[in-house]
């Protein structure tokens, strides 16, 4: 079974943008509308450590570019001081998902099985990529192994019992192992 992510970080904060605080910030997330209804949002850094728990003052989002003012950072010197920080909300906070849906935060540690290869490894990282995220799984002893998180690849993922289910494409085990 595998530990559910307790926070998903929806954005990586830019530079400030005028004198009175106003940040830009790079959407982690396919919601970008998520952002319009969102009161509090927690600071973290690179290593996913929480720095503060910060209250939204004003947030606008025009051309699919999301700008946030945050409460006391309301001076362009306060606000480069989060410049190049993640913003997370906690898992009560996430969007709703439908049924067969679920948060690719929530893959890591799960283990991967081919229906012809038999056990694979653990998912130590996801990758963003512009066509579709990667899943990168790893083996004691053996390199680690790449595929695409396509419907096609991936026939099952069972979040309960952490484990997920794939038909890799022919030959592309063999480049890994």
């Amino acid at each position: 079974m595998t530990n559910l992510t307790e926070r998903f970080v929806i954005g990586r904060i830019g530079k400030p943008r005028g004198l009175k605080g106003e940040l830009r910030v790079f959407p982690l997330t396919d919601e970008i509308e998520r952002f319009q209804n969102l009161k509090s949002c927690y600071l973290e850094d690179q290593q996913e450590n929480i720095l503060a728990e910060l209250q939204i003052a004003k947030c606008r989002i025009v051309h699919d570019q999301v700008s946030i003012i945050f409460k006391n950072y309301d001076t362009r010197d306060l606000a480069e001081k989060l410049k190049n920080q993640f913003i997370s909300v906690a898992r009560s906070e996430a969007i709703v998902l439908s049924e067969d849906e679920y948060f690719v935060a929530d893959l890591i540690g799960c283990e991967v099985y081919d229906q012809n290869k038999g056990y694979l490894g653990i998912v130590s990282q996801i990758q963003k990529n512009s066509a579709n995220d990667v899943v990168i799984v790893c083996k004691s002893g053996e390199k680690d192994l790449l595929y695409p998180n396509l419907r096609n690849i991936v026939q099952q993922v069972d979040l309960a019992q952490g484990r997920i289910d794939v038909l890799l494409p022919p030959g592309l085990y063999e480049i890994y192992r």
